[in-house]
């Protein structure tokens, strides 16, 4: 073949590549269409809302029963030269370390002290720091009934029931709560 026709052919397909390459950008504009001009691809917020629900570590967590149980209250720094003690917030304190994993395969019935149920959280929420104030371990259960939302006030959980027993005397006692010991998961 003839150098100069070599030389024409390659000039012609090197010609019509830029053409595949260029024509369809000069056309739509230079953009590429698979890519957004503007915004985010991340998806919008939904529009539902979820409402906290705090559950106490003693809720989750079992303490064995030859473990002393940590009662809740404030504690006071001891003065540093000519300053007042300072008390720190049941909230700011750290967390106390994780208990090993020593329970049974089956976890065991636990009981509680059931106070009161509340069809609003703040009520609950309420009862519940006046009985933490007062020394009780006590959480609030979110549940269910008939469609609503509810709130049931427990205090506990203890590994037996002969103790949820003498927690319920001490409701009574201290703050005229006529409790019923209950089974817990």
């Amino acid at each position: 073949m003839n150098e100069q026709i070599k030389q024409r052919l390659i000039g012609a397909v090197v010609l019509v590549s830029l053409a595949v390459i260029f024509i369809p950008m000069l056309l739509d504009g230079g953009i590429n269409s698979t890519m957004p001009r503007f915004g985010s691809t991340i998806p919008a917020q939904p529009e539902f809302d979820f409402e906290p629900l705090e559950i106490p570590l003693q809720a989750i967590t079992p303490i064995p029963a030859d473990r002393p149980r940590v009662i809740e209250q404030e504690v006071a720094l001891a003065p540093t030269a000519g300053q007042p003690p300072q008390e720190i917030p049941a909230q700011q304190r750290p967390a106390p370390p994780p208990l090993p994993d020593t329970a049974p395969s089956a976890a065991p019935i636990r009981w509680v002290v059931q106070v009161g149920s509340f069809s609003q959280s703040v009520n609950a929420m309420a009862l519940r720091d006046r009985l933490r104030k007062g020394g009780f371990s006590v959480f609030v259960e979110k549940f269910q009934d008939r469609g609503k939302s509810s709130y049931r006030v427990r205090v506990g959980p203890e590994l037996k029931r002969e103790n949820a027993e003498k927690q319920r005397e001490r409701l009574d006692k201290h703050f005229q709560l006529k409790g019923i010991v209950m089974g817990h998961p």
